[in-house]
């Protein structure tokens, strides 16, 4: 049992955020991906499939495919998926908080009313799919501990690329262009340091200047 610890629901934490930046006035374009990037004289253009759009300044926070847009502003560092696997049961009983197994490596989480059961580190293109043989060795890694736990009543399958630099820290600040930052190589930590991230990003792209903070993870190293 992890003592200590703070748990989340994800997908209502990221609904959240979405309610907050829509009460302060901002917009979020959701479904629209972003195929390119470039300098103009008046800014950065956006090229979606809606068509192009300019703006001040941009920060590229796309995970494990950060690199696909932001190598041509000189972040040379690769950004690899490390994809973890989970999925939800329903329990008799919901422990009072977060469970991990560390020979198995495989931590669980309440979720609504069932248990989130997540693990693995596997290294692949972010966008191949859901490989089912991972979910079988974590049920199996776990099942000689959840008694009473229905593993076979899975739902939620779900493989996400947690984005993983070389040197194990983050991208953070400003690229070959003024106007163009990046956030992103969390790993597995970016739920955690994604607030300060976001706080430390918006102080450079608003004066100018980095703080001291974000010197070891500049993007351009």
């Amino acid at each position: 049992r992890i003592s200590g610890q703070r748990y989340l629901d994800p997908p209502e934490f990221v609904r959240s955020l979405a309610t907050a930046v829509r009460a302060r006035g901002g917009g979020i374009a959701e479904g629209s991906g972003v195929t390119g990037l470039r300098d103009a004289a008046d800014g950065v253009v956006v090229t979606t499939a809606e068509g192009e759009h300019r703006h001040d300044a941009v920060v590229v926070a796309t995970g494990a495919w950060l690199g696909a847009l932001a190598r041509r502003f000189g972040v040379r560092q690769p950004v690899q998926a490390g994809r973890g696997y989970s999925f939800s049961v329903p329990v008799p009983r919901m422990p009072g908080g977060p469970l991990y197994f560390p020979e198995e490596r495989v931590a669980c989480t309440p979720l609504g009313d069932r248990l989130r059961v997540a693990g693995m580190m596997e290294f692949r293109r972010p966008d191949d799919p859901l490989d089912p043989r991972r979910i079988t060795a974590i049920v199996d890694a776990v099942r000689p501990y959840l008694s009473g736990v229905d593993l076979d009543d899975r739902q939620d399958e779900w493989v996400g690329s947690r984005p993983v630099t070389a040197d194990g820290l983050p991208l953070l600040g400003r690229t070959s262009s003024p106007r163009v930052f990046v956030g992103g190589g969390h790993g597995m930590w970016g739920m955690v340091l994604g607030p300060v991230t976001g706080q430390l990003l918006a102080e450079t792209v608003l004066t100018g200047e980095a703080p001291p903070e974000l010197r070891p993870f500049d993007p351009l190293r």
